[in-house]
């Protein structure tokens, strides 16, 4: 009998030596954020590239919530903004997205910025009130007009915005920061609170693109294993975008 359980008990160890859980959702995320609705909205960090749904799919399966998200990869904030120097196709706009949130939801998350920056879009200027006539082919008057579309639409949901990780493989961080402090303005003046999650990347979560191994981490993809540094695969959203977004949903 005690080598049969022996035998039973080795058996089992060996069919569970190589097994990989699931996360598990932490106990009062759960309780503050099952059965309600998000949506999402922003370009291919959104919409999940190389894990289709993005953190947004996680946060809905981790957590029950009911998730809405017609983001589109190759979106930018400003519109009229050319796929390439090269054509005259323009790419998706995220103002055109508040148009597709049509129910009520208790949370609303914006990302966007990085395909303005790509791709030059003009910078403008924030206004000085805000019912003014914003330059949507601007990535100031952009954000003004969909935080001001969120708001008017969408008075009772919760709003936020998404500062994507430092995607960088190249040194373009100089080139960046006026997109990346507008960004943080336009969110200061409309008072929606924003996740920084580019000095956040830069500063805690210690995934650096530059850094080969980690590159292939949390990016690979298998048309790109060895990553591109900007669209993460599942665990590279887990690590740098769910494990902090889910927080900060709670404390909005």
């Amino acid at each position: 009998m005690t080598k049969l359980i022996s035998v039973l008990l080795a058996a089992v160890l060996s069919m569970t030596a190589g097994a990989v859980t699931d996360p598990q959702p932490d106990g009062d995320a759960d309780n503050a954020l099952r059965g309600k609705s998000i949506a999402f909205i922003g370009d291919s960090i959104s919409y999940g590239t190389n894990y289709h749904g993005g953190y947004g799919k996680l946060i809905g399966d981790l957590y029950g919530m009911d998730v809405t998200n017609p983001s589109a990869g190759g979106s930018t904030l400003a519109r009229n903004v050319k796929w390439t120097a090269d054509t005259d196709g323009v790419r998706p706009c995220i103002i055109d997205m508040t148009d597709k949130l049509t129910d009520e939801y208790d949370y609303i998350i914006i990302e966007g910025g990085i395909n303005d920056f790509w791709n030059h879009a003009p910078l403008g200027e924030l206004t000085e009130g805000f019912d003014g006539d914003f330059d949507e082919t601007t990535t100031a008057g952009a954000l003004e007009s969909i935080f001001s579309r969120v708001k008017t639409a969408h008075p009772e949901s919760k709003t936020g915005f998404v500062i994507i990780h430092d995607p960088f493989t190249y040194d373009a961080e100089e080139a960046f920061e006026p997109y990346y402090e507008l960004i943080k303005a336009s969110c200061d003046k409309w008072g929606v609170p924003y996740l920084d999650l580019y000095e956040k990347n830069n500063k805690e979560t210690g995934v650096n693109v530059r850094d080969a191994e980690q590159k292939e981490k949390y990016f690979s993809a298998t048309d790109r294993p060895e990553g591109d540094g900007t669209h993460p695969n599942e665990a590279g959203y887990m690590e740098i975008y769910v494990t902090p977004m889910v927080p900060w949903l709670i404390s909005m």
